[in-house]
């Protein structure tokens, strides 16, 4: 295995949310590997960067009007085909672009998928190694993939110094923290405006539909909406709350929820949309109904709170960060070049 290409399959100039593929990366490169990092951007010309020595390349979009999910391009093509890989990694399952991609490549090139919220793919049966996110995801969705060695949970990348000490504010300033986008109903925080009847909420994120939510709570100074913030900003509002409240009804499981755990907060979540990842000693999975009274629970036993967020903060110290990301990668490695 000489050369891996990542592919990161939304189409995006940010970098925000790649920090622990290009830790991947780093740790493939850190074996003797070449492995680089191809993304469609919204610019006109092929870019190119470098993080963490690794070598990104930022390519045009040939349908820029469509939405991320069903771009694809020329010169993304053009440069991972001259570039040559022994295999190729897609960030983002369901594409465009990975099929587009892949179909363009030597028939030998060994496929590889890193799970980011969906779980749907034509590129599945081809895959030599699934990178899922957590393990009870991999034995619902990718049995086949785990019964034969070949898929593996890959850590989320945490900046710990980010979270503080990760011990649970005696005093905190909010009841609930949720962060997410308000782009996409399916984040589905509305589910919490009820609660800013009683409760301090904090919302962190932005998007078209924030100006309806913020109508909604117009009357009750309980939810205050901080919009989109920069990382150690996020951090800030996780380490003044109480817990996180996880509301979205279809999704991986996110940055977001492993860094409020980081901060030492415990997590409610919907068991119908994360069914694993959220140790029971560091959270609730919950049916959406049950979500109210979970908040109440915590609420009221700040001791139940603390253990919960004590739990959750050793859980990321020991499963997720830099060094979890790097042994990921050995390992990864070494189902490529078995494959």
């Amino acid at each position: 295995m000489q050369r891996i290409a990542i592919l990161m399959s939304h189409a995006s100039r940010a970098m925000g949310g790649a920090v622990r593929d290009v830790h991947l990366a780093a740790g493939f490169r850190a074996r003797g590997v070449d492995a680089r990092l191809f993304r469609i951007h919204p610019g006109t010309e092929t870019e190119r960067d470098e993080m963490l020595g690794v070598p990104l390349v930022f390519c045009p979009s040939d349908n820029p009007g469509e939405i991320p999910h069903r771009q694809v391009s020329a010169a993304l093509r053009a440069e991972v085909g001259a570039f040559a890989p022994d295999a190729v990694l897609c960030k983002g399952l369901g594409y465009r672009v990975n099929a587009d991609l892949l179909a363009s490549l030597p028939d030998r090139t060994r496929i590889g998928l890193v799970v980011g919220g969906g779980v749907e793919d034509p590129l599945l049966p081809r895959a030599a190694l699934v990178l899922g996110e957590y393990q009870e995801q991999l034995r619902r969705c990718f049995l086949p993939q785990l019964r034969a060695g070949r898929a593996l949970v890959l850590p989320k990348c945490i900046d710990l110094s980010l979270a503080g000490d990760g011990v649970p504010p005696e005093t905190p300033e909010f009841d609930i923290a949720n962060v997410g986008t308000f782009a996409e109903a399916r984040k589905n925080q509305g589910a919490l405006l009820p609660l800013t009847a009683r409760h301090r909420i904090a919302f962190v994120g932005g998007g078209p539909l924030m100006a309806e939510a913020r109508r909604t709570a117009a009357r009750r100074a309980n939810a205050q909406f901080f919009g989109r913030l920069p990382h150690p900003g996020v951090f800030g509002v996780l380490r003044r709350s109480a817990m996180m409240v996880h509301t979205a009804t279809m999704d991986g499981l996110p940055r977001a929820v492993v860094e409020a755990m980081a901060c030492g907060l415990p997590v409610i979540a919907f068991r119908s949309t994360i069914d694993g990842g959220i140790p029971a000693s560091a959270g609730f999975l919950v049916a959406e109904a049950a979500m109210p009274h979970a908040v109440e629970l915590l609420l009221a036993d700040p001791d139940l709170r603390h253990r919960m967020g004590r739990a959750a903060r050793r859980h990321v110290e020991t499963h997720h960060g830099p060094a979890a990301v790097d042994k990921a990668a050995d390992a990864a490695l070494r189902v490529l070049r078995d494959a």
